[in-house]
């Protein structure tokens, strides 16, 4: 895969990789993107001046710009450089005086054009898609937060193109201050472009996306190895073994079913949710001595291994009042129930995990401080009052760490007793800069301000987790509370899985209809199909819970023998998808038929 002398330069062309050329878009406007909305294309530079390009490294093109006309001093400068040792091709845009210029977003280079049939791409939107390019329906007009990486809009910050000529796979490399864009009208072309994006309102450096070409008879699977290779090669990955010698919780997660529950649930008046025709559901209390004896009923029942995520165990209630979520809910109990609840899952060999929330800053915390919020560029406080506790502004990042230990060593002083702690949004939602002077903060920073905050979880023996998973925290995170396929995706394919299933867990729900569940398939063969875990229905009473207690059983076997082995191979069996094949690093094979329901796992012959 890594061959310079079958990746060269060409001048008809953007490449020639492997005997097929790949060319740019030409109807793509390559352009500076403004806060006005006025957009600066680089071609309307008078100077415009290409040079060769050569280094220890390899060999290119230069391309600088500048005298663009009413932009004063405005110039820059593109790189393309053909990597001699791996043949991989990188595209740097590199500023030069671009003062004055309120910019929103680079768009360049311009998306390579895959159109021959039987192509597809492939897309890392969550748990990632296949998108054919005559794809019948319109994919990609609404990622979620705008396309920026580091989202739940790009859990790994790359995608790729297959056609039967070859293929590539585009590396955005400074993910966090980047997004892109699909386009895919009904009935195709489909169309991938990177956005860079200012770090605290500047394009203050070199900016670089990476091609790397693969041969005719590659596949998406063939991209998720070449990521997970150069993955490896930056040290990104920590995997599960490497986690669980750190912290032995990690090897008890495997094989426990997930049961999410809640204590205190209060919607303030003027959250988006409030319900004014019926204001008495606005509240509602489940006290601990509840779960308290539902872990016991299901210990009874044979479930052996469990882990308990309690949503709304603070004072405040779900979603109240963060960072100041402590005491423990009186109603429900207090610190007297919430430490009897944990007393109990310890006694009975469970897992005792909390939701907690260091992002979404309300302004009806006591401690509240304006000075304390995520500051804009244009020197405002975002704010929205979207969820129960109302409204509220992004906490730095930057400061939360201090929060979490303030916090935590709270519970830790009155016996409560974690072995797994959900810290909420940090890999679902976009990175956050900060322009406050007394805690400036860059997006990148804000990558090592989140994982600071996993590590003191693991530091004390807590399994982090949070509500999806990233490439940026896969050293840290353990599990989530899921990474499923996004709502309208083309084709669901466990891409994540493909490259890091050995360094995170995650957990599926159940049945199907569930969100993020493919329509027509259960969440039960998805956790199958990808050796993940499987959730326990709170609720659930006679046959309904004997069904999700043997269906555990089912997903804890195979669990204990794949969680911490690669997903090596995904293959769809049949020409409607509804077959489908996995292989791990082990020798396991699972097969599901969402059709039929069906699912059949070879287990390697014991050696």
């Amino acid at each position: 895969m890594r061959n310079e002398r079958k990746v060269v330069l060409t001048s008809d062309a953007f490449v020639t990789a492997h005997e097929k050329c790949w060319r740019f878009d030409a109807s793509y406007r390559l352009r500076i993107l403004l806060r006005s909305g006025e957009g600066i294309p680089f071609d309307s530079a008078k100077s415009i001046r290409r040079t060769p390009l050569k280094t220890g490294l390899g060999a290119g093109e230069r391309v600088c710009y500048g005298e663009f006309p009413g932009y004063g001093t405005l110039s820059f400068e593109t790189r393309v450089l053909v990597n001699s040792t791996t043949g991989f091709v990188d595209c740097t845009f590199v500023p030069g005086d671009m003062a004055g210029l309120d910019v929103t977003e680079i768009c360049w280079p311009a998306p390579l054009a895959a159109d021959e049939e039987g192509s597809y791409a492939v897309l890392n939107t969550m748990q990632g898609q296949l998108l054919p390019v005559d794809w019948p329906a319109e994919v990609g007009e609404k990622l979620p937060f705008g396309g920026q990486m580091g989202s739940e809009s790009a859990y790994m910050p790359w995608w790729g193109e297959i056609t039967p000529q070859g293929g590539y796979l585009c590396y955005v490399r400074q993910s966090w201050d980047s997004a892109y864009t699909v386009k895919h009208p009904a009935g195709g072309p489909t169309r991938i472009a990177v956005r860079h994006l200012p770090s605290l309102g500047e394009m203050r450096y070199a900016r670089t996306v990476t091609y790397c070409f693969v041969p005719a008879g590659s596949d998406y699977v063939t991209l998720c190895k070449l990521y997970r290779e150069i993955a490896d090669e930056e040290g990104k990955p920590r995997t599960l073994r490497e986690k669980a010698a750190q912290n032995p919780n990690v090897a008890k997660l495997i094989g426990c079913c997930v049961m999410h529950v809640e204590g205190k649930t209060h919607v303030t008046e003027g959250s988006y949710y409030y319900d004014k025709e019926h204001p008495e559901r606005n509240d509602r209390l489940v006290p601990f001595s509840h779960w308290t004896e539902r872990v016991r009923f299901l210990k009874q029942k044979g479930v052996d291994q469990l882990y308990l995520h309690l949503d709304g165990w603070g004072q405040p209630g779900y979603d109240n009042q963060h960072p100041d979520y402590l005491p423990p809910c009186k109603e429900a109990g207090g610190w007297e129930g919430m430490k009897e609840l944990s007393d109990t899952m310890r006694e009975l060999g469970y897992m005792f995990g909390v939701h907690d929330q260091y992002r979404d800053y309300y302004m009806d915390a006591p401690t509240y401080d304006t000075d304390n919020a995520a500051m804009s560029v244009d020197g405002t406080l975002f704010e929205l009052a979207r969820w129960a506790g109302g409204r509220q502004n992004f906490l730095c990042a930057s400061l939360a760490l201090d929060y979490v230990r303030r916090n935590f060593e709270q519970l830790f002083a009155n016996g409560i007793h974690l072995e797994g702690t959900y810290l909420d949004v940090f890999t679902c939602n976009e990175l956050d800069e900060c322009v406050n002077p007394h805690h400036p903060m860059t997006r990148r920073e804000c990558i090592d301000a989140r994982n600071q905050c996993f590590h003191y979880l693991s530091a004390h023996q807590i399994a982090p987790s949070s509500e999806e998973v990233n490439d940026w925290a896969v050293g840290a995170q353990v599990f989530c509370h899921w990474a499923p396929y996004m709502e309208g995706c083309a084709i669901p394919v466990p891409l994540y899985n493909l490259v890091y299933h050995d360094c995170v867990i995650i957990p599926w729900m159940m049945p199907a209809g569930h969100w993020g569940i493919p329509e027509g398939t259960t969440g039960f063969l998805h956790a199958l199909l990808n050796g993940g875990m499987g959730y326990m229905d709170e609720y659930a009473e006679g046959e309904e819970l004997e069904e999700n207690i043997r269906q555990w059983k089912v997903i804890r076997e195979l669990q204990r023998h794949v969680a911490m082995e690669k997903m090596v191979d995904h293959k769809f069996l049949n020409s409607d998808r509804s077959e489908q094949r996995t292989v791990f690093s082990d020798g396991t094979r699972v097969m599901v038929n969402f059709k039929e329901n069906t699912y059949r796992i070879d287990y390697p012959e014991a050696s």
